[in-house]
C-alpha cells in the first residue's frame, strides 16, 4: 500500500519492523474490512429485491389471465363428427348445443388446357387476352407465345391467380397449362376475354377444361348460411366452424360449446404456482440456521413482513359479490392455503364449482371491485411500480447507501495508505538514528582502545 519507496529490515535495531508495521496496519484495516462486509451485505439485500420485484410481476401476469370472466372462462367447442366439421370456441361463446349439416364446400375455380409436347413449345409469334381477376382486367401480351410464356405472364399479374405447366406424363402431349385461383368462392372466380393472336387455341382450351368456384354452404339451426370459404365464423357466436366433407345426403353434426375445465385450471395452477414462489421468498427471507444466526441479509426485514400479510390477506379474503354465498372464498373451488400460506389446487374440486355456477366462481377472481385477481395486480402495482413503487423507493435506498459506504470506504483507505507512509518513514528514522549511534558508540570505543 505505501508510496514512499522506504526500504529497510530492523538491520540496526534487530527488530522486525515490516512485521510490527503490517500489525499496526491490520487493526486500522477492520474498519474497512467491515465496511466492506456492509457494503456486501447493502448488495445482497438490493439483489433479493430485485429478485423479489420479478416474482411479484410473474404473480400479475399470472393474475391478468385469471382478471376478466372473458379470460377466466375459457370455452371450447366439440363435433360428434370431425370428418365432417370441426370447431373451435373463442371466450365469448356460450355454453349450448348446435345442429350443423354441410350440403356444400367451397371450391376455387380450376381450368387447364389440353396437351401439348413440351412445356415451351411455340403456339405462334403474338397473341393477347385479358384475364379478370379481384375485380381487375389485367391485359397480357405476348410476343413469343409458350404455354409457359403465358402461365409466367399470368403469373406476372400479382392477381390471385397462379398458373403452372404440369407434366401429365401421358404418353404424348403431357403438358397442360394449368390456372387456379388462390382462394376459395364465387367471389374469387375469374375469366379471360378479348383473346387475339396466336394464344387463341391455348385460351379457348383452357376456357373449355374448368372446374367452377363454389360457395360454401352450411345449415346451422335451420338457417342456410353461404360462405366463400370452408372456415365459418359468425354463424355461432364466438364459434368458428371448420367444414371438412359435404356428405351425401347431408348428415346432421352436433357442436357442443362448453366452459373449458382444462383450461380454467391450467391458468388457476400457473396463479396458485406464481404465488407460492413468493410465499417460498418471503420464507427464504426468515431461515435460522442451528445457531440461530439469520441467513438472509433480509432476515426480519419490516416491509417483507407487511408485504407477506397483506398478500395472505387478499388471496384469503372473502369476495361477497358472488351472488353465491357457496362460492366467495378460494377453499370453496379447491384452492387452499396451509400454514405456512402456501397454496394447493385441486382440479376435481373446481370442475364440481364450475358445474353448479361457473359466473359465481369465476367472479371470485374477476368481480370487477373485490374479485381477487384485480385486487392481487392493483396491491402488486403499488410494490413493483417503476417510478414510485415501493421496492423502487428500496432500491434507491441501497443505492445511496452503497455510494455512501463506498465513499467512506475510499476515504479509509486513503487514510490507511497515509498512516502506512508514516509508519515505514517513522521506523525508517528509527533505524536510521540507531544505526548512527551504533557507529558512534563503535567511534567512542576505537578511540578509547586506542588511548590504553
Amino acid at each position: 500500500m505505501s508510496t514512499a519507496g522506504i526500504s529497510f529490515g530492523g538491520l540496526a535495531s534487530g527488530l522486525d519492523t515490516q512485521a510490527i508495521i503490517s500489525a499496526l496496519l491490520a487493526v486500522e484495516q477492520r474498519p474497512i474490512a467491515q465496511l466492506e462486509a456492509k457494503k456486501d451485505s447493502i448488495g445482497k439485500q438490493k439483489s433479493l429485491f430485485g429478485d423479489l420485484d420479478g416474482l411479484l410481476d410473474k404473480l400479475t401476469d399470472a393474475s391478468r389471465k385469471l382478471k376478466t370472466t372473458s379470460s377466466f372462462l375459457s370455452m371450447k367447442a366439440a363435433s360428434d363428427d370431425e370428418d365432417i366439421v370441426t370447431a373451435s370456441a373463442s371466450s365469448s361463446a356460450t355454453p349450448g348445443t348446435h345442429t350443423v349439416s354441410v350440403t356444400n364446400l367451397a371450391v376455387a375455380q380450376f381450368n387447364h388446357s389440353n396437351g401439348y409436347s413440351s412445356a415451351t413449345e411455340s403456339l405462334g409469334t403474338y397473341g393477347e387476352f385479358t384475364l379478370t381477376a379481384d375485380g381487375q382486367d389485367h391485359v397480357i401480351s405476348i410476343s413469343n407465345p409458350t404455354p409457359q410464356a403465358v402461365a409466367d405472364a399470368i403469373n406476372a399479374t400479382g392477381s390471385n391467380v397462379r398458373a403452372e405447366v404440369v407434366d401429365t406424363g401421358a404418353a404424348s402431349n403431357p403438358y397442360q397449362l394449368v390456372i387456379r385461383s388462390t382462394e376459395t368462392g364465387t367471389e374469387n372466380a375469374f375469366s379471360f376475354s378479348a383473346v387475339s393472336g396466336d394464344v387463341s387455341g391455348l385460351i379457348a382450351d383452357v376456357q373449355a377444361n374448368q372446374t367452377p368456384a363454389e360457395d360454401a354452404t352450411v345449415i346451422v339451426n335451420g338457417l342456410t348460411i353461404t360462405r366463400s370459404t370452408n372456415s365459418v365464423s359468425g354463424a355461432i357466436a364466438g364459434v368458428t366452424l371448420d367444414l371438412k366433407s359435404a356428405p351425401s345426403p347431408p348428415k346432421d353434426v352436433t357442436i357442443t360449446i362448453s366452459t373449458d375445465a382444462e383450461e380454467v385450471s391450467k391458468n388457476i395452477q400457473e396463479f396458485v404456482d406464481a404465488y407460492n414462489e413468493v410465499v417460498d421468498f418471503f420464507a427464504a427471507q426468515s431461515v435460522v440456521n442451528e445457531e440461530g444466526e439469520a441467513q438472509s441479509d433480509l432476515f426480519g426485514d419490516p416491509t417483507l413482513r407487511s408485504m407477506r400479510s397483506t398478500l395472505r390477506g387478499i388471496v384469503g379474503g372473502i369476495v361477497d359479490s358472488t351472488g353465491n354465498e357457496a362460492f366467495q372464498l378460494f377453499a370453496q373451488i379447491g384452492i387452499e392455503s396451509d400454514r405456512d400460506g402456501k397454496l394447493t389446487f385441486t382440479q376435481t374440486e373446481l370442475e364440481t364449482a364450475l358445474a353448479e355456477d361457473e359466473q359465481a366462481v369465476a367472479a371470485i377472481f374477476t368481480d370487477g371491485t373485490n374479485g381477487i385477481a384485480k385486487r392481487l395486480e392493483d396491491q402488486i402495482k403499488v410494490y413493483t411500480d417503476s417510478v414510485d413503487g415501493l421496492i423502487k423507493t428500496r432500491v434507491d435506498g441501497f443505492d445511496r447507501r452503497l455510494k455512501q459506504t463506498n465513499t467512506r470506504i475510499e476515504q479509509a483507505e486513503r487514510r490507511l495508505e497515509l498512516y502506512e507512509t508514516q509508519l515505514e518513514t517513522r521506523y525508517a528514522n528509527l533505524e536510521s538514528l540507531l544505526a548512527r549511534l551504533q557507529g558512534q558508540g563503535s567511534s567512542i570505543g576505537n578511540i578509547n582502545q586506542t588511548q590504553r
